[in-house]
């Protein structure tokens, strides 16, 4: 007995509908552009939460267009016919859940202020998407077979083109070649850019120091690390590119303010984001590791300098401390491109010292035992089996201050331990222990610092104790604690640090903070070398006593006596 399958001619119904929602798409498309043209891209507000929706609605079209591809192949085998009948239903889901994927998305778009090569490739696709599957719908109502698979093919390939050009936005314009093989690299590259390489002669040894190129071999590297994620050429978030030195200069484009104000760097956008504190909504980087200290000081004195392509580390001056901060920005450049290729995500500090030869390593040192001898300060390594620094200027309290704090700089990564107690440190001067990168002890004690100079050690990612009492600090200090993570003991004695703040503050993190409540009544007492003690110092510990000796074999022990009792006796 044979089986008849029963093919029914589509009906016509609903293509009106389709129509009419498909036009009321485009026209609020074009509404949206309309309305954001000129935005200038802070957004906020019900418009970006609803926006941000786009990563959730976005899965379900590409889901149901390629079910409809699967489903009109399978529809071309006898036993599958049946599936024709499902068709339109299934191409309503998907241009459905298309238009409100790409309704959603084109609102974060504008009130994010997106933009890019690899921005509008996506979105360019994704309207294709909507376009095919409501062409699709129609042949599939009025039964043009060959139509129908015509625009399910390009439904599948813009739905995949969109999702290609949306991961380069997201992640990295590379992300689907890092691994692929290379003929298939120049295909997976297709509209995506790559931008201008800069930064080759970062790290080549055969380029001296002084010759670098800062722009190459600083800048750009430092944007690429920290800035071209949301503004190269595939991703312009806020109008911005910074992935060459063109784009840089023309700062963002109907800004208010200049991204890069050559010879003035407190003018400049990009330098005021960088400072801003960590928890700034408008702090830059929003997300991941922030500017440091040097790559914060290496664009200032460019754009001091007035921030052209040409310049070098020369052109910067002969002050010693430029070539440190160049130093340091090198390893941290260097640190970061090994971890990349390792793939690796953590941080890790590359010496600076161990790039320079046994001969430079003594210049620096006989240089600062030099500048010890002339101030009477006193340098000595930590141990015998340790030969990094400790530094202690208690016999020059009076006569040190920044400028003898400067002369340190050399040798600035083998300091360990730092005694400025009653100095005439200011917080100018704290800059400088803020490229002390091993730094784990640090005593301030009586000295002028407050606040602003204690946030300059941000950096000191090591630092485990920090003595504070007698200064002018306050409760500001705490923002910067949460840059030190090793930090586990402060001393805030006779400060203006609210002992109720410190308290809260402390029960928060793994931290010790010593507010002297409890021993306020203890006078410091001097120490023999006419030192006063500091608020850490432990009592000295007791003799422990000598144990009695045992009595002799075969005698019974006697009671100790005293040598009172003994006298009065022989006087008896």
């Amino acid at each position: 007995m044979s089986t008849f399958v029963k093919h029914e001619k589509p009906k016509g119904k609903g293509l009106k509908l389709a129509c009419f929602v498909t036009i009321a798409w485009a026209l609020l498309i074009a509404a949206t552009w309309y309305g954001y043209r000129n935005d200038d891209g802070e957004g906020g507000g019900f418009l970006n939460f609803i926006g941000r929706f786009h990563v959730l609605f976005v899965h379900l079209p590409i889901g149901i267009i390629f079910l409809a591809f699967a489903m009109e192949i399978a529809s071309i085998l006898p036993s599958y016919s049946h599936l024709k009948k499902m068709m339109p239903f299934v191409l309503w889901m998907a241009l459905l859940s298309g238009i409100v994927a790409t309704l959603i998305g084109y609102v974060l778009m504008a009130v994010e202020d997106f933009a890019g090569r690899a921005m509008d490739l996506h979105m360019y696709f994704g309207l294709a998407v909507v376009v095919c599957t409501f062409f699709a719908l129609i042949c599939s109502v009025k039964g043009k077979t060959f139509l129908l698979r015509l625009f399910l093919l390009g439904g599948v390939f813009t739905t995949a083109a969109s999702g290609h050009f949306g991961g380069a936005m997201v992640h990295k314009a590379d992300y689907l070649t890092e691994h692929a093989h290379p003929s298939l690299v120049p295909l997976l590259d297709i509209g995506l850019g790559t931008g201008e390489s800069h930064g080759d002669d970062a790290g080549d040894s055969d380029v001296p120091l002084a010759e670098k190129n800062i722009y190459d071999s600083f800048v750009a590297p430092i944007m690429a690390g920290k800035c071209n994620e949301c503004h190269d050429a595939n991703k312009i978030k806020g109008k911005l590119r910074t992935d060459t030195h063109e784009w840089l200069m023309a700062g963002a484009e109907g800004s208010d303010f200049t991204t890069v104000e050559p010879g003035d760097a407190e003018e400049s956008e990009l330098l005021f984001r960088a400072l801003l504190p960590a928890d700034d909504d408008e702090v830059m980087p929003p997300k991941g590791d922030p500017l440091t200290a040097d790559e914060i000081q290496i664009l200032t004195l460019w754009v001091n300098a007035g921030a052209g392509a040409d310049l070098t580390i020369a052109d910067l001056g002969d002050d010693p401390s430029i070539e440190a901060t160049a130093l340091a920005v090198t390893a941290s450049i260097a640190a970061g491109a090994e971890l990349a290729a390792a793939g690796e995500g953590a941080a890790a500090s590359t010496s600076v010292w161990d790039t320079l030869s046994e001969e430079e390593q003594q210049e620096r040192m006989d240089e600062v035992t030099l500048s010890a001898e002339k101030f009477h300060f006193s340098i000595m390594p930590i141990s015998a089996e340790d030969d990094r620094l400790r530094i202690n200027v208690i016999n020059a309290a009076k006569e040190f201050g920044d400028d003898q704090l400067a002369l340190l700089e050399p040798v600035a990564e083998r300091v360990i331990w730092l005694d400025l107690a009653r100095s005439q440190v200011t917080d100018e001067g704290l800059a400088a222990v803020g490229k002390m990168p091993n730094l784990e002890r640090l005593h301030l004690e009586n000295t002028e610092v407050s606040d602003a100079g204690i946030a300059k050690l941000a950096s000191l990612s090591q630092l485990e104790y920090l003595n504070l009492y007698g200064t002018k600090t306050g409760n500001g200090i705490f923002e910067t604690f949460r840059s030190l993570p090793n930090l586990r003991k402060v001393y805030v004695w006779q400060t203006d640090v609210d002992s109720g703040e410190a308290s809260s503050y402390e029960r928060s993190v793994n931290l010790e903070i010593n507010t002297g409540i409890e021993l306020a009544a203890v006078t410091p007492a001097e120490t023999e070398e006419g030192e006063e003690a500091k608020p850490e110092a432990k009592p000295e510990a007791k003799p422990e006593a000598k144990p009695e000796a045992k009595p002799a074999k075969g005698k019974a022990a006697q009671p100790a006596k005293s040598k009172t009792a003994q006298a009065a006796k022989e006087k008896a």
